[in-house]
């Protein structure tokens, strides 16, 4: 098999299950072996393809950094793999996704089925991860804390390159703060990192809410955050512009799909576009748009003032 993507604590895990059901306890040293791919002969993977397992049924072999190997992979070698021994596992390594994916080792594994990508996690996936190592940390926590915990870790945002590996890091701080058996929303926030990431979008999402309060709150978290005022002006105006599109769009009777293909998001961001729709009329929101314009005018022109401008715009979008 050939296991790549960009979860490597994923591709650890799956290779730790492997060991650990192919290879009796103690039996490591005799029927397990990790091969570097950088400077790697064809022949030493030969050799230990070819060495019997001792007490075992499989002998399990790791070809780590394999895009540096596969650079100069001879035919003879693909040959061997096709005939391979049924006592063999042998599983290609790349953790940094650097294999090149047009060349014939990919092709190799893709075209027999043996290629497998460990992707970001998504949707009900990153729940059951949290959840399930959570609760094999002896803890418990509710649905909605739950929710909150991966909002605010700001896996999976567009903007944030966040792994599990820090995501579990965090998970682990969080841990090691509860002191009783569950886990809660103050501990959460006690113990993540802030990020102006995530900020931003729940700023976005107090503003198409139309909550005055809880937008002024988190735009003060962001000015807390050293966010300049300019990026935060360019995710509003790219909101509104997203509902003008989409209100335009559904009025017309365009297809969901098209609609999506037209603003340029995902389906997670469309459904909350969607929902947040429903809070404004077309035509507030062309003169809203025609606001930023003026206010982004002014902070340009004037000095000291840009706070309070950008709050009394705050005010107007959701009073």
């Amino acid at each position: 098999y050939l296991f790549y993507g960009i979860e490597k604590l994923l591709i650890d895990n799956a290779c730790d299950y492997i060991v650990k059901k192919y290879i009796n306890s103690g039996m490591e040293i005799f029927n397990l072996t990790n091969f570097e791919g950088k400077d790697l002969d064809e022949k030493d993977i030969i050799s230990a393809c070819e060495t019997l397992p001792i007490m075992n049924e499989k002998r399990v072999i790791f070809v780590k950094d394999v895009a540096a190997f596969s650079e100069n992979v001879s035919d003879k070698f693909y040959d061997f793999l096709d005939n391979l021994a049924d006592y063999v596992i042998i599983i290609f390594l790349d953790t940094n996704d650097n294999l090149n994916k047009v060349k014939k080792f990919y092709k190799y594994f893709s075209k027999r089925k043996r290629n497998v990508e460990f992707t970001q996690l998504k949707g009900r996936d990153i729940y059951k991860f949290v959840e399930g190592y959570i609760t094999r940390k002896n803890k418990k926590i509710y649905n909605v804390d739950l929710s909150y915990l991966i909002s605010k870790s700001s896996y999976g945002s567009r903007n944030v390159d966040i792994s599990l590996y820090d995501l579990k890091n965090e998970i682990d701080k969080i841990i090691a703060l509860t002191k009783t058996d569950t886990i809660t929303r103050d501990i959460i926030d006690s113990s993540l990192t802030e990020n102006t990431d995530t900020n931003i979008f729940m700023f976005l999402d107090a503003m198409c809410e139309r909550d005055t309060e809880k937008v002024l709150i988190e735009f003060r978290n962001l000015h807390s955050l050293n966010e300049p005022i300019q990026k935060i002006l360019f995710m509003l105006t790219r909101q509104v512009r997203l509902l003008i599109i989409y209100k335009t769009l559904s009025f017309a009777r365009y297809r969901e799909s098209d609609i999506m293909s037209e603003m340029g998001v995902k389906k997670y961001e469309y459904s909350k576009i969607q929902r947040f729709s429903r809070n404004f009329k077309l035509e507030f929101l062309y003169d809203f748009y025609k606001m930023i314009l003026e206010f982004d005018e002014k902070i340009k022109t004037s000095s000291g003032e840009d706070l309070i401008l950008f709050e009394m715009l705050i005010v107007k979008f959701t009073s």
